[in-house]
């Protein structure tokens, strides 16, 4: 028998049994905020050697240490291709997309440069469904940070995603099983910052029984996060019957 136990960022979970595999769903987050409300501070404690940081914002991180891994595309294609690498590189065990606001600027901008009329979002909407679908099927965890919009729904004001275009307008958070919200408090004249995982007016979702019952708010911290959402997928993980060979 052979078990992989995670490294000081591994995350993935995988056991060896004879013929069976230990499956585990990977779980992408979003983490929604205005500037300079911590999203990318959150990142602060992520392996520098394992993490795939993706900025298309291309704009120097608050980190001294620098991460090994570290894309800043300026085309749409690059973006795609630095994920793609990430989720196939052994080395990288999650990845960061910082942020989700750039991509859309990024690709509706090249959108308007080819295309006029009703094929620009034709166009654009394609090649989101696309990212998005790219992203699900990583075999990975997957932050992703985001700026929000305030919109009517149903009725009521409520913060979701910022997009560009009609068709993701308000939808994006049904990507996502995690979507936690980037806030501040002063305290003291210091700032203190956490995430909201639900809240009135507010896209803020996550399964209760990954930070406990009630609780709706906790550090501004994604390697935390990282580590319970993990620790709730071992839980849930099944076994599974495979052909694969094994190489140790």
């Amino acid at each position: 028998m052979e078990v992989g136990y995670p490294r000081r960022c591994c995350i993935q979970i995988t056991l060896y049994m004879g013929n069976q595999k230990l499956i585990r769903d990977y779980y992408k987050i979003l983490l929604v905020g205005q500037t300079g409300k911590g999203k990318t501070y959150s990142f602060k404690n992520m392996d520098r050697l394992r993490t795939g940081y993706i900025n298309p914002e291309d704009k120097p991180l608050m980190f001294e240490e620098p991460f090994k891994y570290h894309a800043k595309p300026r085309k749409f294609a690059g973006f795609i291709k630095a994920l793609q690498d990430y989720g196939n590189n052994p080395e990288i065990d999650v990845v960061v997309i910082d942020s989700l606001s750039s991509v859309f600027e990024m690709l509706v901008a090249e959108m308007r440069a080819n295309f006029s009329g009703f094929d620009i979002w034709n166009n654009y909407n394609k090649q989101i469904t696309e990212m998005f679908a790219i992203i699900k099927r990583m075999e990975k965890e997957v932050f992703i940070t985001a700026h929000y919009e305030t919109l009517n729904i149903e009725g009521a004001p409520e913060k979701r995603v910022k997009v560009k275009g009609k068709e993701w307008e308000g939808v994006v958070e049904k990507e996502f099983t995690i979507v936690l919200y980037s806030q501040d408090k002063w305290k003291d004249d210091k700032p203190e910052y956490f995430f909201k995982l639900a809240g009135e007016g507010m896209s803020a979702k996550c399964p209760p029984d990954i930070f406990g019952e009630g609780v709706y708010k906790i550090p501004n911290d994604s390697r935390v996060v990282l580590d319970k959402v993990v620790e709730f997928a071992k839980r849930s993980a099944t076994v599974k019957e495979t052909n694969e060979e094994i190489f140790n």
